[in-house]
């Protein structure tokens, strides 16, 4: 009889041999598979504590009390099994009993893994999701199938197997005196040690780097090669350097001694040797050995990891790749299984967003939305095609025109290239001097966000009477004109554009610097799907088609964007800008702003209120979760 160690909760294997005992082995495996099912959803309840993430914590309980009811079962056909009884009929029972714990676990990680997450965390506990929905699928083919478990699922951590029996030592011993030889080898062998004999060195040298052994035995007289040569060999070559050797010798004068000690010999025990020291000496080197061979695993497995670590760096990771030094339960196995997690977490993170990006690119693509310039200028601008702004920049065109002024396209011709030049109108520079003020802080605040996802200012300057900055040309199309051409985008496209107006928006925040006027006009889309913030940090006019309201002048943002503290003249800081993220991803996703009025007033009081008609109502489609964030953001 074979049984898992005292206390476990593992059910008790009724034979050792389990080829003749399916139900055996189907209920251990099963019981371990539920075992660890159980681990992965109490560790994502412990992450998923907050109060928003119900539907997360509803998933991962569900298949927690799947699993639990897979591991009664167990313990119910365990005891049946004891007591003898048909193997079959124990397990069809088993299949039936199973049959509907597995259904809630599926259930609930298939209703979990529709969930979209916002973070790292949320992908590592998708990531867990996968691996428990992918053990439950293959619960069932075990009682007929017998698949091992390392085949079925592709796990972070070695599957559980059977007690393994304790690794029997192996001796070599070297004596070309039959006699002496036969005798240590019964003494050998009745301490539980398997043993090996060669009758000279050349022989003994030959088996060892034939064979894997433990511990040498040596005399050092014998033909052909004696043991001081043996030993020299041994130490000298890569594959036996490690197994420790003792001379057994007549020859027991000083100087031969030191020899062997100063060659590798663990020891140097004269003849004849009395039995018992022998015998102590033999433990005492393969107790080294064994500490060794743990010593040289763990070296083995840190240079896993570094492999595994200079693998992510040159994007070659393959999830798997850590699988054995992850079986481990000491604390380097610990942190291969942590590395493993958060690599495939970051890279299932980075697949997820190069999805969305696709079908942003794609979506762009298919209204035909790349930018262009508009070849006739209007009777308002300063400037013509072709013409030279301060002698550096040739104007190419124009990309568009609001309350404020123009923007250009131009030619650099100092530095070769495009760049998007951005005019002021001279009568609102008249009228209100703090205008130029602005445009200074436009370039001073855009200076200190240093990001891909955010348009660079370059300089300011002032030409005839004109002033005017250049920034960043963005060859692409902004979120408005695309959603002018498309009514609506897919959820996919919104989460990109999401994302990454998030990350850059969380790197402004960090500088203390608030945007104050996300909208789908500032959002600019480039022809990779890469997204591009502008206008940071300047107080803008309202474009004259859009909804205005004025209070003593100007006011900072663009109203159906605005959060109710920025439309009452309140403090604004970073949940302002949420605020506008939020409204953004709501007109993304419904083709409609949260809020609209007929007038600026109603429009305001509707604002304030802040109750949005739920996404859900104009757009069945989209993901709770999602509709859930950005409702929160409103």
């Amino acid at each position: 009889m074979n049984s898992l160690r005292e206390g476990s909760t593992e059910p008790t294997l009724l034979t050792a041999d389990v080829n003749g005992h399916r139900v055996s082995l189907a209920v251990y495996r099963l019981h371990a598979t539920a075992a660890r099912i159980v681990a992965d959803c109490e560790r994502m309840l412990d992450a998923l504590h907050r109060d928003e993430r119900r539907l997360w914590r509803d998933a991962a309980g569900q298949s927690l009390l799947g699993a639990r009811q897979i591991i009664a079962v167990c313990r119910s056909i365990t005891a049946a099994g004891a007591q003898a009884g048909d193997e079959d009929l124990l397990l069809a029972s088993l299949e039936t009993q199973i049959e509907e714990p597995k259904r809630r676990i599926l259930d609930a990680m298939g209703r979990l893994l529709r969930l979209i997450p916002v973070g790292g965390e949320d992908e590592l506990i998708l990531h867990d999701a996968r691996i428990v929905r992918e053990s439950a699928l293959h619960l069932l083919a075990w009682p007929s199938t017998q698949v091992d478990h390392a085949t079925v699922v592709s796990r972070r951590v070695a599957p559980v197997t059977a007690p393994a029996e304790p690794r029997r030592f192996r001796i070599l011993i070297a004596e070309d005196e039959p006699v002496l030889r036969n005798l240590l080898r019964r003494r050998l062998q009745k301490l539980g040690y398997d043993v090996e004999e060669a009758e000279n060195g050349r022989v003994a040298l030959e088996f060892a780097l034939r064979e894997s052994v433990d511990l040498v035995v040596t005399d050092i007289a014998m033909p052909e090669m004696n043991g001081m040569e043996l030993l020299r060999e041994l130490k000298s070559d890569q594959r036996t350097r490690d197994v420790p050797v003792l001379v057994v010798s007549s020859h027991d004068n000083t100087a031969s001694v030191v020899e062997c000690i100063e060659h590798g010999a663990e020891d140097h025990i004269s003849k004849p040797y009395e039995p018992t020291l022998l015998m102590a000496r033999v433990r005492a080197s393969l107790e080294r050995k064994r500490m060794r061979d743990i010593e040289l695993d763990y070296l083995r497995r840190v240079e896993e990891l570094t492999s595994a670590a200079e693998a992510v760096e040159r994007d070659a990771y393959v999830q798997g790749m850590l699988n054995e030094p992850a079986a481990h339960n000491d604390a380097l196995g610990r942190l291969a299984r942590v590395f493993d997690r958060v690599v495939t977490g970051l890279r299932l993170k980075e697949e997820r967003l190069q999805h969305r990006l696709r079908q942003l690119r794609s979506e762009v693509g298919e209204t035909s939305t790349t930018r262009r310039r508009i070849a006739s200028m209007s009777a308002e601008s300063p400037f013509e095609t072709g013409q030279v702004l301060a002698g550096r920049y040739e104007i190419l065109g124009t990309l568009g025109e609001g309350g404020m002024g123009m923007v250009y396209q131009a030619r650099d011709l100092e530095l070769g290239e495009d760049v998007a030049v951005k005019v002021v109108r001279r009568d609102l520079v008249k009228d209100d001097p703090t205008v130029v003020d602005r445009l200074k802080s436009e370039i001073r605040l855009s200076r200190k966000i240093s990001h891909r996802n955010v348009v660079r200012a370059h300089d300011l300057g002032e030409w005839n009477g004109v002033n005017f900055i250049t920034m960043e040309y963005v060859k692409g199309v902004s979120v408005a004109e695309l959603l002018d051409r498309r009514g609506r985008l897919s959820v996919e496209a919104t989460l990109a554009i999401g994302t990454q107006m998030a990350e850059a928006l969380a790197v402004a925040h960090e500088q203390q610097i608030i945007h104050r006027d996300i909208k789908p006009a500032n959002l600019l889309i480039d022809d990779g799907g890469v997204l591009k913030v502008m206008d940071f940090g300047i107080a803008r006019s309202v474009d004259r088609d859009e909804v205005s309201i004025t209070a003593g002048g100007f006011i900072v943002g663009t109203p159906q964007y605005m959060s109710p503290e920025q439309l009452m003249g309140g403090t604004v800081d970073a949940r302002s800008d949420l605020y506008a993220v939020g409204a953004v991803l709501y007109v993304c996703l419904s083709g409609r702003p949260p809020f609209v009025a007929d007038t600026p007033l109603a429009l305001m009081a509707l604002i304030v209120e802040g109750n949005a008609m739920r996404l859900s109502r104009v757009v069945p489609d989209v993901p709770p979760l999602l509709e859930s964030i950005v409702h929160r953001q409103l």
